[in-house]
């Protein structure tokens, strides 16, 4: 009786090959959780440059003497500029200065903050996150501003 070749893996290899894939994954976890924060952090500039850009776009189809009602001290919005409290993931705040820098103009900035909000460095898709330690705060630091200088078309007369 001839020895026969078996193939296949014992128990121990299987354990062995196991416990290198989790050491691997251990090791990667922590760069795939960097790039995914990174690249919602990017998305949510993104589309709050969106957002400041948007409202300014909006107050261009006003009449000059009604820029002021666009005035905000802090709203926040969703991702599409809509009133959302409390469930924005953006606040905007919208300042608007008649008469500036000179007569007959107004000078309109409007800033966006994005929810920085996070668990396990992920920004999730279903914000604000309300309790906890991971509650949704906005970052006096973190934003993305756009100014416009509107005028008053003047009438002339002949």
């Amino acid at each position: 009786m001839g020895r026969t070749d078996q193939s296949g893996m014992t128990v121990v290899e299987l354990m062995v090959a196991m416990g290198l894939l989790v050491i691997i994954l251990t090791a990667v976890f922590p760069l795939v959780d960097q790039m995914i924060s990174r690249f919602q952090m990017a998305r949510d500039h993104y589309v709050a440059a969106s957002l400041s850009q948007g409202r300014i776009e909006r107050a261009r189809g006003v009449p000059y003497s009604d820029l002021h009602l666009y005035r905000e001290l802090g709203t926040r919005v969703d991702d599409f500029g809509n009133a959302a409290d409390p469930a924005g993931r953006f606040l905007r705040k919208t300042e608007v200065t008649v008469d500036s820098p000179t007569t007959n103009m107004t000078h309109m900035t409007v800033t966006t903050y994005p929810c920085t909000c996070s668990r396990w460095g992920w920004r999730k898709v279903f914000h604000p996150i309300k309790t906890g330690k991971f509650i949704c705060r906005f970052d006096e630091l973190d934003f993305e501003r756009m100014d416009y200088l509107f005028t008053e078309e003047l009438k002339r007369t002949p």
